[in-house]
């Protein structure tokens, strides 16, 4: 009984580290910026970014005009990301986006 117990107890660890280390892998991908006045109102963008489920940071530092959006690596479909973006409007002005390249390398 005490040997099914640890193994148990093995197993549930096994399942509980190997699961964080996929939480842990993530992806970047480079998003040019677009729409009519845009560049004034990337702290909408930015919130709208951290919305979608499985953003982990947002850059617009690195590369002018273009957002940097780290994700968890399979979590996020990219479309999201551009309907995040495009959701980004209002009276005068409107965001868009399109992907600058291929999403970068998987990362621990």
């Amino acid at each position: 009984m005490r040997s099914l117990l640890n193994v148990t107890l093995a197993v549930s660890i096994a399942i509980v580290l190997c699961a964080d280390k996929a939480e842990a892998a993530t992806q970047r991908v480079n998003i040019k910026l677009g729409g009519e006045y845009c560049k004034f109102y990337l702290i909408e963008v930015d919130k709208a970014l951290k919305r979608v489920a499985g953003v982990k940071g947002v850059d617009f530092q690195t590369m002018k005009d273009h957002v940097i959006v780290t994700m968890v690596h399979g979590k996020v479909k990219p479309q999201d990301l551009l309907s995040a973006i495009r959701g980004v409007k209002g009276e005068g002005y409107h965001c868009t986006g399109h992907f600058d390249g291929e999403p970068g390398p998987v990362q621990d």
